[in-house]
């Protein structure tokens, strides 16, 4: 399982983030890129502060949670909340060069931090360790450099 707190997979993700120009366009989705870095940035904030509040239930904290993190994808064209979406109420770009440093930071910020670490709840699959937060950040981080061919 990939995660951020591997080094190697770490220096991965951030490499390719590094090599965004600016130029790349979405294979899907309607985020441009600077609204997709912007996404990562507060995206990689949720760990340690409340960027929407708890919409998790049941199936979802022990049912998809679980699938998610571990066997499945991150589908193509995901709803999220207006408080995510950088195309409603979501983190508004502030430069690709600015939000290409605020990600590159805030995958060593969770990928290095102690496993025992108290993180935040997420919005959807509720308690999450910062091993899972890892595991997550990793897949969500890939999927939205692959949505821009990177």
């Amino acid at each position: 399982m990939k995660t951020i707190r591997d080094e190697k997979c770490r220096g991965e993700l951030i490499a390719r983030l590094e090599k965004l120009t600016g130029d790349e366009k979405p294979a899907w989705g309607k985020m441009t890129l600077e609204q997709m870095l912007s996404h990562l940035v507060q995206s990689g904030d949720m760990p340690f502060e409340t960027v929407m509040g708890d919409h998790s239930n049941v199936f979802s904290r022990t049912l998809l949670k679980p699938l998610v993190l571990y066997v499945l994808p991150i589908p193509k064209d995901v709803k999220v909340g207006p408080e995510l979406d950088q195309q409603q109420d979501g983190r508004k770009p502030q430069g690709i060069g600015v939000d290409k440093a605020a990600a590159i930071e805030s995958v060593h910020r969770l990928g290095t931090l102690p496993e025992n670490h108290d993180c935040l709840g997420h919005p959807f699959f509720g308690k999450m360790s910062a091993k899972q937060w890892a595991v997550m950040a990793y897949k969500h981080i890939d999927h939205h450099l692959r949505q821009f061919g990177a």
